[in-house]
């Protein structure tokens, strides 16, 4: 009786699981578990949209990205904007947070116009950006004319069009990192910063040896989260250069993967991609939480 009892009950609480996580789980194995099975499946294929056109050719398309330079320098555009942003980002924004922690005249309005860069949507900021470039109609072209300098066209350059894309990122992941920084700080002990205080520390060290310490889970989060937002970069490309001035000075790794499978229709080449984004996204992230254990100190450690 017993035993049935306790069978019962733990039958119970299955079903209950099963009844508000069900749906959630059907969710995630329709529209993430499953694709990232068929995209497996289709970097295996040479697949085309029209029916009777798929054949098998195994490795082909992995083997292709390796010897495939414009992949390569995909890569590499990618790699410089994600670590740019993430390193300028992170930096300004903790000095942006520390900044409007203080008891400054105004301090609510500059925290709403710190963060706004976030809330604004990517492709509406990348638009204005362009006008903002422009060497004739933009506001820089009055800056041109009183330095009796030609105008310089951002978009029209490769190095230059490059750099514009990562300054729209870093302008919107300081608003973002801003935020968790300042509520960060919001919650530290005081009672470090005073036996800090009366250690004698300078202002200098008490940042490096006891804020940066205790801020630094926030770090690890805002680290990987901001990363992970950068290396999938594609509405700033494509409202801003569409990959140019001459393709692929400026693209990015998602912003080429879309380009090869809805421009060229090469989806088994773009599957494979998607499959090499997936598994370095997923191993860099690992990567970043297993080195993490050596400079993340939690509350209690």
């Amino acid at each position: 009786m017993a035993v049935r009892r306790v069978f019962r009950g733990f039958r119970t609480e299955w079903l209950l699981f099963l009844a508000f996580a069900g749906p959630n789980l059907i969710l995630f194995a329709v529209f993430t578990y499953w694709p990232i099975v068929y995209s497996i499946y289709l970097s295996a294929m040479d697949w085309s949209l029209l029916p009777g056109g798929n054949r098998f050719v195994g490795m082909a398309n992995y083997q292709r990205l390796f010897s495939d330079s414009v992949f390569g320098r995909v890569v590499i555009n990618t790699l410089f904007y994600a670590l740019t942003v993430v390193v300028i980002a992170q930096v300004v924004a903790f000095l942006l947070a520390t900044m409007l922690n203080r008891p400054l005249r105004g301090r609510s309005f500059f925290r709403t116009v710190a963060f706004l860069p976030h809330v604004t949507t990517t492709a509406a900021a990348a638009l204005v950006w362009v006008l903002l470039l422009h060497p004739r109609f933009g506001p820089l072209s009055w800056v041109y004319d009183q330095l009796g300098v030609e105008g310089v066209n951002w978009l029209e350059s490769g190095i230059l069009a490059l750099a514009a894309i990562t300054v729209v990122g870093i302008w919107k992941e300081i608003g973002f990192a801003s935020v968790f920084f300042l509520a960060g700080l919001q919650h530290l002990p005081k009672d470090c910063y005073e036996a800090a205080r009366i250690d004698g520390g300078s202002p200098l060290t008490v940042l490096r040896h006891v804020t940066v310490p205790l801020m630094s889970p926030i770090i690890l989060f805002l680290s990987i989260s901001g990363f992970i937002a950068a290396i999938k970069a594609f509405d700033v490309v494509a409202m801003m250069t569409e990959g140019g001035p001459v393709y692929p000075q400026s693209a990015t790794y998602v912003y080429h993967l879309y380009t090869v499978a809805f421009r060229q229709f090469e989806i088994g080449y773009a599957a494979a991609m998607a499959v090499i984004f997936f598994l370095v996204t997923l191993g860099l992230t690992l990567f970043q939480f297993a080195v993490a254990r050596r400079w993340v100190h939690y509350e209690g450690d």
